[in-house]
């Protein structure tokens, strides 16, 4: 019966330590787009214009409903083949996932913006403020503090998809566990390690955004 041997492992701490910070960076990245374009998104639903309204709504129902593992492979090797341009192993990960998540992103803000009460865009209509100024001061600030928690959520849940771009190569923190357990043929250890890095990483997030909710509910006394 064989034993546990972490010590062949935590000599890679520092190829770990890289896969976790280029993590992040992927992490980042992907964040950033999804959020921009799943706000952007949610307005488009939420106009009830048709020429925006189901243009988005085709969006988010095909990047909630496909595979993101299929979307990252798709955009390594199918964007060269249609446009004759392609993306490097880390920028087509970053990108499909920022895709992928700009969908839910989407979903969570309409429904934040919907569950403000259609008052608040007649007073600032009569105030004379601006479609931009009544999003900006008026109804996001409002639904910020209703879509929250699921943001939180979904952020972490995109921060552990990020190892799906082991699929196109990226030497991100799953894949460093991988190569790691191939070199010294500890498998377990090896995953173990790589999984207690992932709880590192997402649960500093997750407090902040249980310390940012309870900030909210403070200020509503």
């Amino acid at each position: 019966m064989g034993s546990f041997r972490f010590d062949m492992v935590v000599g890679y701490w520092p190829d770990i330590v890289d896969g976790a910070l280029l993590t992040l960076k992927m992490s980042a990245v992907s964040i950033g787009l999804g959020l921009v374009l799943g706000l952007m998104l949610a307005l488009m639903r939420y106009s009830r214009v048709p020429w925006l309204d189901w243009p988005a709504y085709a969006y988010i129902e095909f990047f909630r409903t496909t595979p993101p593992l299929v979307q990252i492979v798709w955009l390594y090797y199918g964007l060269p083949m249609f446009f004759g341009r392609d993306l490097n192993e880390f920028w087509s990960a970053a990108v499909a996932l920022g895709l992928n998540i700009a969908a839910f992103f989407a979903e969570i803000f309409r429904a934040g913006i919907a569950g403000i009460d259609r008052t608040q865009w007649q007073a600032s209509r009569v105030l004379g403020l601006s479609l931009t100024d009544t999003l900006r001061f008026v109804i996001l600030p409002q639904a910020w503090r209703n879509v929250l928690p699921p943001t939180g959520t979904t952020v972490i849940y995109l921060v552990k998809g990020t190892a799906l771009a082991t699929a196109i190569g990226v030497p991100e923190l799953l894949r460093v566990g991988q190569l790691i357990s191939l070199e010294t043929f500890r498998p377990v250890e090896s995953l173990t390690i790589v999984a207690i890095a992932y709880f590192v990483l997402t649960y500093p997030i997750a407090l902040a955004f249980q310390a940012i909710e309870r900030r909210l509910a403070a200020s509503r006394v």
